[in-house]
């Protein structure tokens, strides 16, 4: 009965707080932080990424994430000022016993603001499903019993915004600005005890800096959080070598020190591993946490594609 009580006042705590799915390779992952970032490469109007997260291996039912990214950007046949994009995203975010699965529309518009310079607007718009894996916990439990197995709440709309060049990008998104509780659409319907879900924020800003033989360095920085939370702080320091190889180091608060490798496989087909070592109090019992991308991604520049004066390419490689 403590196991069951621990578990139900931490996923309260967590629900409250409502965190959403981070990832180490978050410039790699662009679009999943920030509905304006697809379709702000124009040489390579295909993207499709998928990738999961596995946070404290060794620990049982700890946290796993994954994602799916399909995009695609309208190029314009001739000289252009704006463009656009529109895709699909859809992740999945289990903790414990809590499942919460997200699907989502996107769209952006592009507008170039200087000659070298575009700034973008998108917007996701999908819904969640709140869903109980009440097989691993006590059915006969009242709080188990008179719960909600799954619903939907919808609409989920999440807007944001970029600013991006051949050297640097900024972005901003909001995230749960139109589902403030967690409770079904239209319907009394909930998980557990009621809670509230804050809109979060998710800003990130980076500089990229040429170096000698060919490696080109990238620095970047997220930050995200709520008006009822201290922000979480996460620095990204990457080096691209010959446009095949990539690796870096990332450090997440006072909880990850994290590696990164990244290879370009063929064309655009890249590859991504992460790996984080935690440093905080379940370092001992939790020492890692491992993460994979794969997909078809400007990560690492382009090649191969036909360039015109026009061409803007965003803040990758």
């Amino acid at each position: 009965m403590k196991k069951l009580l621990y578990i139900f006042i931490f996923c309260s705590v967590e629900l409250f707080a409502q965190q959403l799915p981070q990832y180490t390779q978050f410039i790699f992952n662009k679009t999943g932080y920030n509905p304006a970032a697809g379709g702000t490469s124009l040489l390579s109007p295909t993207e499709i990424i998928f990738g999961a997260r596995t946070q404290w291996i060794g620990v049982n039912n700890n946290p796993k994430v994954a994602f799916l990214n399909v995009h695609y950007t309208f190029i314009p046949q001739r000289a252009y000022k704006n463009w656009h994009s529109v895709g699909v995203y859809f992740d999945q975010d289990r903790n414990g016993a809590f499942i919460d699965n997200s699907l989502y529309a996107c769209y952006a518009f592009h507008l170039l603001i200087t000659k070298k310079t575009e700034m973008s607007v998108g917007v996701f718009a999908g819904a969640k499903q709140f869903y109980i894996n009440s097989s691993i916990l006590d059915r006969n439990d009242p709080a188990v019993a008179s719960s909600a197995r799954s619903f939907f709440a919808y609409p989920d709309v999440v807007p944001g915004i970029r600013i991006n060049n051949k050297k640097f990008f900024a972005d901003l998104s909001i995230w749960q600005v139109s589902i403030l509780k967690q409770k079904g659409y239209f319907s009394s319907k909930q998980i557990g005890s009621p809670s509230q879900l804050p809109p979060h924020y998710i800003f990130s800003i980076g500089r990229k800096f040429k170096l000698p033989l060919e490696n080109k360095l990238l620095v970047a920085l997220n930050v995200r959080g709520n008006y009822k939370s201290i922000p979480n702080f996460e620095i990204n320091v990457m080096n691209y070598w010959y446009k095949r190889f990539a690796y870096g180091l990332s450090v997440r608060g006072k909880n990850f020190i994290c590696g990164i490798f990244q290879v370009r496989i063929i064309n655009n087909l890249v590859m991504g591993f992460a790996y984080d070592m935690s440093i905080n109090k379940m370092s001992k019992p939790a020492l890692n946490s491992a993460e994979i991308m794969i997909g078809v991604s400007p990560v690492f520049g382009t090649t191969g594609e036909r360039k015109s004066k026009s061409a803007v390419d965003d803040c990758s490689f």
